[in-house]
């Protein structure tokens, strides 16, 4: 063989041997670099996601103590008013109960149970609460808030009004709701 052609020979081997390898190489860091993106990508749409559900959750929770507080706002108003109003507004009651339980709803899909349940409590105190204010509304004004006798050594709670009761339990019922919601959101955290 001519040495010309077989240094040409070689030296096309070695550049076809270059050039394939350079390919090689650059496909591998392609390759990298795309399933890098592509991790980075799914990484970002977790995040959106937990952000995303973090904020319905948020937007959800405050829906529902929103609803509570119209509820107890109107509660609030049947305490005070008289015997005779107190019956007119018994369809703004139901609507009031109605609206925390579509609300409830809305909670109970958000999640998590933890705070479904606390939400269930509070409204479950809502209708306490209606149904201790229509039995005092038809107790006589002059026994409605006498305290019952109690033994000696019973709680305290027991010969309170019923309205302070009923602020009592208002208050636990929507203490726990937020503290459980609140572990909740801080979980859902990126």
């Amino acid at each position: 063989m001519n040495d010309t052609v077989a240094v040409a020979l070689i030296t096309s081997l070695s550049t076809l041997t270059a050039a394939g390898l350079a390919g090689w190489v650059s496909a591998r860091t392609n390759d990298r670099q795309l399933r890098h993106q592509a991790a980075l990508a799914r990484e970002e749409r977790a995040e959106r996601r937990a952000l995303d559900r973090r904020e319905l959750r948020r937007e959800t929770y405050e829906r529902f103590l929103a609803r509570a507080d119209a509820a107890y706002r109107l509660l609030d108003e049947w305490w005070q008013a008289p015997p005779s109003a107190r019956a007119a507004a018994a369809e703004e009651g139901f609507a009031a109960r109605r609206a925390l339980d579509e609300a409830l709803v809305r909670v109970r899909l958000a999640g998590p149970e933890a705070v479904a349940e606390r939400a269930r409590a509070v409204v479950r105190g809502v209708g306490e609460e209606f149904r201790t204010h229509a039995g005092a509304a038809r107790t006589p004004p002059d026994t409605a808030h006498r305290p019952a006798s109690s033994p000696a050594g019973s709680a305290p709670s027991s010969t309170a009004s019923p309205r302070t009761r009923a602020l009592r339990s208002r208050e636990t019922t929507t203490d726990a709701f937020l503290a459980a919601a609140r572990t909740a959101l801080r979980e859902e955290t990126p």
